[in-house]
């Protein structure tokens, strides 16, 4: 078939006008070869674009910048452990309503057992907390300072059992103490068991923490006047950044309940042979803390101002 007697076939072709292109049907395959050729030669910038990509992701693996910048989860993974759980160091708990009834003691074991099933205590005086960080970023968490974010402070409400247990032992992980009755709480060196509080702990203290480096804090916390909700917040310094990390009690704030007025009820282990019972006021709040009942400082720490 000559070019002069070449049938013309009709072809819709998609174009963002909606044209209607002619095409002798003799170029058809024409039109086929080239559609392979920019097929071929876009997979092949494709796969060009994609090593590329595979180069870069492998050059910059070990770049801590690019790696903290794609990093998921805070800065340090934080485990919280609350001590007070057990009748095991120097505590007091609030109860509600009355633990005792009239003439009944209780022994140590009981009263392990009464702490282990009642989930409604609340820490009165002191809460002993273990908080244990983990790095989780390539450059190294600079810990730079510590406060307490308050949810709430109130006038302890009267009522209720109060359970005293002093001091049974040493607890050597205790490092910092927080005195919640100071206008402004500041972290402070503790002497073990929480007995007294002394200078900023920071003013003679760095904490860093590399990259799966775990490094534990011993807390207390310890109020006479109030009933405190408060968060943990960590200062943090990351290759020259300034953040903070909240740190929780599990899902809720922490919590540490000052002496209350009154109570309906106050025990202690003053039974001749050791075992709890029903004891007074005055005498369960020297026991835990002196007279006049106060959170201690150590000669030469001054208090926070207003």
């Amino acid at each position: 078939m000559g070019d002069g007697d070449r049938r013309e076939v009709r072809q819709q072709v998609s174009s963002g006008r909606g044209s209607v292109n002619t095409l002798a049907a003799g170029d058809v395959g024409d039109v086929h070869v080239t559609n392979n050729y920019y097929r071929a030669k876009w997979a092949g910038v494709i796969a060009s674009a994609v090593v590329v990509a595979f180069g870069l992701v492998y050059h910059f693996a070990d770049d801590p910048d690019v790696k903290d910048a794609i990093a998921s989860g805070p800065s340090l993974r934080v485990t919280v452990q609350t001590k007070d759980s057990v009748v095991n160091h120097n505590g007091a708990w609030l109860f509600p309503g009355r633990l005792l009834s009239a003439g009944q003691t209780l022994n140590t074991d009981q009263v392990a057992m009464v702490m282990s099933k009642r989930s409604d205590k609340v820490d009165t005086y002191e809460t002993t907390t273990l908080v244990t960080v983990e790095g989780n970023r390539s450059h190294t968490v600079d810990i730079t300072g510590i406060h307490i974010k308050v949810r709430s402070k109130v006038t302890p409400a009267p009522g209720g059992t109060l359970l005293v247990y002093p001091s049974q032992g040493e607890d050597s992980n205790i490092k910092i103490g927080f005195n919640l009755d100071e206008p402004v709480p500041v972290p402070r060196n503790a002497l073990p068991e929480g007995e007294a509080f002394g200078g900023r702990y920071f003013d003679n203290h760095s904490v860093s923490v590399k990259e799966g480096e775990i490094v534990n804090f011993g807390f207390t916390f310890q109020t006479v006047k109030w009933d405190v909700t408060y968060d943990l917040v960590l200062d943090e310094v990351i290759d020259g950044k300034h953040t903070t990390q909240t740190v929780t009690n599990g899902s809720r704030p922490f919590r540490t309940r000052g002496f209350a007025s009154a109570y309906d009820q106050v025990v202690g282990p003053y039974a001749q042979d050791g075992s709890f019972a029903v004891t007074d006021r005055a005498k369960a709040m020297e026991a835990m803390c002196g007279t006049p009942c106060t959170v201690r400082l150590t000669q030469g720490a001054a208090a926070t101002a207003k």
